[in-house]
C-alpha cells in the first residue's frame, strides 16, 4: 500500500482554481487517501482529480462539488457588506 504524505491546507480565503485545488489536496492526503482512492470514492476520473489539485484544465464547478463532497469538505462564504465598498448596490 502507498504511504501518502499529507500537505498543508492553504492560507486565508479561497481565491482562485490553484487554491481550491490545495485545499481538495490537502483533505485528500489529511484523510490518508491517494488519487486513485479519492478518485474512486468520489466516482471521478484520476485526471480529473489530479487536474482539479493543480488548478488545469477544465475542471467543471459540479465535478468540483461532487470531489469536495466525497472528501468531506464544506465551504462556507461571506458576504460583503454594503459599507466595506465592495459589492451591494447604490439606491440613492
Amino acid at each position: 500500500m502507498r504511504r501518502v504524505t499529507p500537505t498543508p491546507f492553504p492560507d486565508g480565503p479561497l481565491v482562485d482554481a490553484e487554491d481550491l485545488g490545495a485545499l481538495v489536496r490537502a483533505a485528500r492526503t489529511a484523510s490518508g487517501l491517494t488519487l486513485e482512492e479519492a478518485a474512486l470514492s468520489a466516482y471521478v476520473a484520476k485526471q480529473t482529480l489530479q487536474n482539479l489539485e493543480k488548478g488545469t484544465g477544465t475542471v467543471s464547478l459540479a465535478l468540483a462539488f461532487k470531489v469536495m463532497n466525497g472528501l468531506g469538505i464544506r465551504l462556507s462564504w461571506q458576504v460583503p457588506s454594503d459599507d466595506s465598498g465592495s459589492g451591494g448596490t447604490d439606491a440613492t
